[in-house]
């Protein structure tokens, strides 16, 4: 039986909505999300990911979010619902999911988590849950947000479409981490294609390069925020 209570670990407030006129952020909540999720997903979808695929809501909520997120208090998910698309209920349709990962609350920075489904690839439902994350993070608590001041997003070098959505929302690429990952051996189509050395503890298992891109409160404030803006009035 899947829990039917949003995650409460996360190590600050979490909304229960953050919207915009076309897509809404709720705290994924396993009973309610998971197999809408899992049944939409495909081969590509976990492509770039460290983790997946998944063959049931059961394998899904087991190794994915009962392993990483619910137990971390530097991670929270949320399910993009697109207001556009309603299913026969009338209610908005689940299309993708996002969160936060890593986050350091002493330190005032998070990292934006992001994956979105095949039906809504090359739609709103990307820029928009990731607009929504990095208004919520970066808006200071007046404002409603948390104030912080750093956001940043990790993408395998080869995902040029990530790297590509990260900078349309106004991060800035900050170098490379070689080596940053040690991946399945399933995953080897996105590693680094460099060979490990004799030895190595994984010998078989792949290295994957990850580019790092981040925003600071200093350019959310300069112009991020007004790009942002934009972007999720369209």
């Amino acid at each position: 039986m899947f829990s039917s209570v949003k995650d409460d670990n996360f190590c600050f407030p979490i909304p229960d909505v953050l919207e915009t006129t076309k897509l809404k952020l709720v705290p994924f909540i396993p009973a309610l999300h998971a197999e809408a999720i899992i049944n939409s997903t495909d081969k590509d979808t976990w492509h770039y990911i460290p983790f997946g695929p998944f063959s049931s809501a059961q394998e899904f909520i087991k190794g994915f979010y009962e392993a990483w997120f619910r137990p971390r208090r530097g991670e929270t998910l949320f399910v993009g619902l697109d207001k556009t698309k309603l299913n026969t209920d009338g209610e908005p349709t689940p299309l993708g999911m996002c969160g936060y990962v890593h986050t350091e609350p002493d330190d005032l920075w998070t990292e934006l988590f992001v994956l979105v489904l095949p039906q809504a690839r090359h739609t709103h439902i990307a820029s928009h849950m990731i607009g929504l994350l990095m208004r919520y993070a970066l808006n200071l608590p007046a404002e409603g947000g948390l104030g912080l001041r750093r956001v940043q997003w990790s993408a395998n070098v080869k995902n040029e479409g990530s790297i590509g959505l990260a900078r349309k929302m106004g991060m800035r690429i900050e170098g490379v981490k070689r080596w940053a990952r040690v991946l399945d051996v399933e995953k080897a189509e996105g590693g680094n294609g460099i060979a490990t050395r004799k030895g190595d503890p994984r010998r078989e298992c792949p290295g994957r390069d990850t580019v790092t891109l981040a925003i600071c409160w200093d350019e959310w404030e300069d112009e991020g925020k007004e790009r942002v803006e934009q972007i999720l009035a369209t």
